[in-house]
């Protein structure tokens, strides 16, 4: 008793925890109950109709031959003969007879298709003497009544032939329908339509089932973003943190350059520097993709001067080309201003022209600007190891960097390019790439240029 009540709290607790689980319960037996029952209510209008044409058929049947019976009653073998041709043309027809009216409780056979029957008199039996009493009594109507013999299904209707001078019966006619053919029809399409009804059921569990995985799915979603974010917060944090010791080391480190301290020390100190310079710029771009992500850096527009912007950045990076035996060329023309955040440019253009010179291994480096369509572009072009065709689809996404032999030995996060296309984004620039695998890249950035006032 106590394992079933851990179990049905386990339950409890579980539906209470996922509440799409009831939803969805709901929705596997409320959506086919109400295609069954809609069917159900088809299928029963279906049948009535059916037999309401039965009925009709009937009626029609016995109405035109009673139409010419009534002027023949007395002619036994021409009666015979019409009713010999109507049965031979209704398969369906298993008995037809005409009486005569007799004393009330038998009744003289005109004509049947039992040839024995015809000049005997019969006595009905309960259902027939019904039909015969409803017919009496309102002889302008055929009545009908369903039976069943042998496992099959007739219709029996009754029939008055009046004289004719007056609207007194001077007979009956007397049909036994069979709808075997009709109700084997019936039957098989009752099957196909509940076959179908099943399939389509079956169908909307499977979708239903399916709507809760996506449930599930979105449940997990959810959690996911709240762990991304987590993620996110944690590394915000511990990049701050990281920030002041890292600024204590630099500060310590630019103290000794100024000590009178040996040459093995100084080039020690060197790699010191380098390293927290690496990762003074690691931390940088930790913090900007978080605040990127949170919506939370800030931009503040100005009119920059392309041209003198674009020349100050390449003047200050024509050591570190020259260092690697690189040449590093731009040509200054004259461009219209653009209206962006002078720091975040400068940022996207340093991260551009540094990466051409970290990528090229030998060659040059080429910073190309132009002024056209409205539209300020700068071209960042090298000749270094270039990037395929499908490295270049996934350039621009956090945290990829390019995996080959050539690459092995630079160091980089692989969040640089997903923050330059962030920022100029933001900015309202296009940011772009061509390249050919060995043959060099072409980073090109374009801003809207600003119309200088008639």
């Amino acid at each position: 008793m106590d394992k079933l009540i851990e179990i049905f709290s386990r339950g409890a607790s579980f539906v209470r925890n996922n509440p799409q689980i009831i939803y969805t319960l709901f929705l596997a037996v409320a959506v086919p109950l109400a295609f069954f029952f809609t069917s159900e209510q088809f299928l029963k209008i279906a049948r009535d109709q059916q037999n309401r044409l039965e009925r009709s058929r009937i009626g029609v049947l016995q109405d035109v031959f009673v139409l010419f019976a009534k002027w023949h009653i007395d002619e036994p073998q021409f009666l015979s003969d019409r009713v010999r041709v109507i049965v031979h043309e209704t398969e369906t027809l298993t008995n037809f007879k005409v009486l005569r009216t007799g004393d009330g409780e038998t009744f003289p056979v005109v004509v049947s298709t039992n040839k024995d029957e015809e000049g005997t008199s019969i006595t009905p039996d309960p259902l027939t003497s019904s039909l015969i009493g409803f017919a009496m009594s309102q002889p302008s109507q055929s009545f009908a009544s369903e039976y069943f013999e042998g496992g099959m299904r007739y219709w029996r209707s009754a029939r008055a032939i009046t004289a004719t001078t007056s609207n007194i019966p001077a007979g009956y006619v007397l049909t036994d329908l069979s709808m075997a053919d009709a109700d084997a029809v019936s039957h098989r399409n009752i099957l196909n339509a509940y076959i179908t009804l099943a399939l389509i059921i079956l169908l909307i569990i499977v979708l239903l089932a399916r709507q809760a995985r996506i449930i599930d799915y979105a449940t997990l979603y959810e959690r996911l973003k709240e762990v991304d974010q987590m993620k996110d917060d944690f590394v915000s944090m511990a990049a701050h943190e990281l920030r002041s010791p890292l600024t204590i080391i630099r500060g310590y480190t630019d103290m000794l350059k100024e000590e009178q301290i040996s040459d093995d020390a100084k080039e020690n100190l060197k790699h010191i520097d380098r390293s927290a310079t690496q990762l003074n710029s690691l931390i940088g771009d930790i913090l900007d993709v978080a605040r990127l992500q949170e919506g939370r850096l800030s931009f503040n527009y100005q009119t920059v001067d392309v041209a003198e912007a674009i020349g100050v950045i390449v003047e200050s990076f024509m050591k570190p080309a020259a260092d690697k035996g690189l040449k590093l060329s731009y040509e200054k023309i004259p461009l219209p201003p653009i209206s962006v955040d002078p720091d975040r440019f400068r940022q996207v253009a340093i991260n551009l022209v540094g990466n051409a010179i970290k990528y090229t291994p030998k060659g040059e480096v080429r910073v190309i600007t132009a002024s056209e369509g409205g539209r300020v572009s700068i071209r960042v072009s090298d000749t270094g190891m270039g990037i395929s065709a499908e490295e270049q689809k996934k350039l621009f996404q956090k945290f990829y960097r390019i995996k080959s032999e050539e690459t092995r030995e630079i160091t980089g996060t692989g969040l640089g390019l997903w923050i330059t296309s962030q920022m100029v984004q933001t900015m309202k620039g296009v940011i772009s790439v061509e390249s050919i695998k060995g043959k060099g890249t072409d980073f090109i950035v374009s801003f809207p240029a600003l119309q200088a006032n008639p």
